[in-house]
């Protein structure tokens, strides 16, 4: 990297480390010396190197373990305590989940500065961009730069708010918090506070408006650096969190209807490959290095640790016929499920998928299904739906769907959980299933748990999350507490309730 890149990076990002510090400071946004960023090619390296998510370790958990398609495995060990540091503050929706079992805090705090922190990098390259256009730099690499920004930070705000704020209601929206919204590098001697979920969302879209014309022109063919198909793909998903359907079909129809990317069928799968590559049919966009996630790609049948396994609920959801049985899970010895969509040790290679950074073509077909079901469009909605399952089944195995109304979308979101299971999907749609204002669904949750007797691990009950309508506070992560600290009563949480085990 450039020695003036380097300058900028001291100069502006130092106190925002992603590891070890807190991000507590996001909103005091370093001076801007523009001298350091001179070229085109400097600020290509500043968003490559410092915005751009490079996880080379496991996501953090609370993702996958708040939902109903985990459960807590059962520690063969007889001789210790194999679940003493589990981190099961998620799993059991306490009111202070980032604190193992012994009373320790988690590093899941990191996931909000890290996000924050990234975004603060793009907040100061978009800053940046207009000087370099005077100065004459090539329009065409600056649009190009832009529209990732742009995107990016879209992208981890969305994120953010999915994780932190309260769930995209319509009618609410504009009174219910969302989580600190920034997108100046300006200095303001001012504490952070919530901006609406209608705000953020506002903002989602804006960027992701302005980066689908700034890519307009870019012929990247890499699935690791968003193009306008990346950006049309995630306006989809964002629209229909936002319930604007129509929206949401016509944006899920331009990246069907560019041809670029197909549906891999599962009629073809060669046994015991990766379903997912970096460079699949039907990748649109990844980013990062994860394995996918590591706490559900337990190496043994029976481990003697704790550990966290598909739960009998999404087991039991796939028909025997369903290919993605065989080709998404690996069966143990136990008769349980583990993951499987990425079988071969991909971890530090070129073809490498991220989880939590996915955009995929199945993603897109689903988004207009379910879009369509909710405007009434019910032929068309199972057309699209059916694209994606006549690849998931064996021809003579595949059933015809002529459901309509609620029997419809149930069965759309039933194929969403199948075909996106652990790519950081199943948490962010029960929030929104909760508060959808046609065909509202939630569902209680119950997360099994266990003791040590000290010869054996038993049966200890189960901890309830209840549905969204009567248990809302648990549906949203707390803020870290030093950064509810540090802004002294400007930043809040909402309260969590207790949440005694059950027998």
């Amino acid at each position: 990297m450039h020695s003036t890149t380097n300058n900028i990076l001291v100069s502006l990002f130092c106190i925002l480390s992603i590891s070890g510090i807190s991000c507590k400071k996001f909103l005091a946004s370093y001076s801007q010396n523009k001298s350091f960023i001179e070229t085109t090619a400097d600020l290509d390296e500043l968003l490559v190197g410092e915005v751009y998510n490079k996880l080379d370790n496991s996501i953090p958990d609370m993702w996958f373990t708040m939902d109903d398609d985990v459960e807590l495995g059962k520690p063969e060990n007889v001789t210790y305590d194999g679940l003493r540091t589990m981190n099961t503050g998620y799993y059991y929706w306490q009111p202070d989940p980032a604190i193992d079992n012994e009373g320790n805090p988690i590093n899941s705090n990191s996931i909000f500065a890290g996000l924050y922190a990234w975004i603060v990098r793009i907040n100061t390259i978009l800053h940046l961009i207009p000087d370099l256009r005077e100065k004459g730099e090539p329009a065409t690499a600056l649009n190009r730069i832009s529209g990732e920004a742009h995107f990016l930070r879209a992208f981890y705000y969305f994120i953010l708010v999915n994780t932190y704020g309260k769930p995209y209601k319509p009618s609410t929206a504009a009174n219910d918090f969302g989580v600190p919204l920034k997108t100046d590098p300006a200095i303001k001697d001012q504490f952070a506070s919530r901006s609406s979920v209608q705000q953020v969302y506002d903002q989602i879209v804006a960027d992701l408006l302005l980066a689908e014309q700034e890519l307009s022109g870019a012929n990247t063919t890499s699935t690791i650096r968003p193009n306008q198909a990346a950006v049309q793909a995630l306006l989809s998903r964002v629209y229909l969190f936002m319930e604007n359907y129509e929206q949401a079909v016509l944006y899920a129809g331009k990246v069907i209807s560019n041809n670029k990317y197909r549906l891999v069928d599962l009629n073809n799968h060669i046994a015991g490959n990766n379903f997912l590559i970096r460079n699949a049919d039907e990748v649109v966009f990844t980013m990062g290095k994860d394995p996918f996630p590591v706490l559900m790609n337990i190496s043994q049948d029976a481990p003697a640790n704790g550990f966290y396994r598909i739960s009998d609920d999404l087991a039991g959801i796939y028909a025997q016929e369903d290919l993605r049985r065989q080709v998404f899970f690996i069966q143990t010895s136990k008769g349980y499920l583990k993951l499987g969509k990425k079988r071969k040790d991909l971890n530090g290679t070129n073809d490498d998928v991220s989880a939590m950074y996915l955009v995929r073509l199945s993603e897109v077909y689903l988004n207009k299904a379910e879009a369509l079901a909710a405007l009434g469009q019910f032929e068309e909605a199972r057309i699209a739906l059916q694209e994606l399952r006549k690849r998931r089944f064996k021809p003579d195995a595949l059933t015809p769907v002529t459901s309509e109304g609620a029997v419809l979308m149930n069965e759309i979101r039933g194929e969403r959980r199948k075909e996106l299971c652990f790519e950081t999907h199943r948490w962010f749609d029960l929030r929104r299933y909760g508060v959808n204002s046609k065909y509202p669904f939630s569902k209680s949750i119950r997360h099994r748990t266990y003791t040590f007797s000290g010869s054996a691990h038993v049966d200890y009950g189960y901890y309830e999350l209840g549905p969204y309508e009567q248990d809302a506070a648990a549906y949203i992560v707390p803020i870290p507490k030093d950064e509810i600290e540090f802004n002294q009563g400007s930043l809040t949480n909402e309260p969590r309730p207790a949440r005694p085990r059950k027998q």
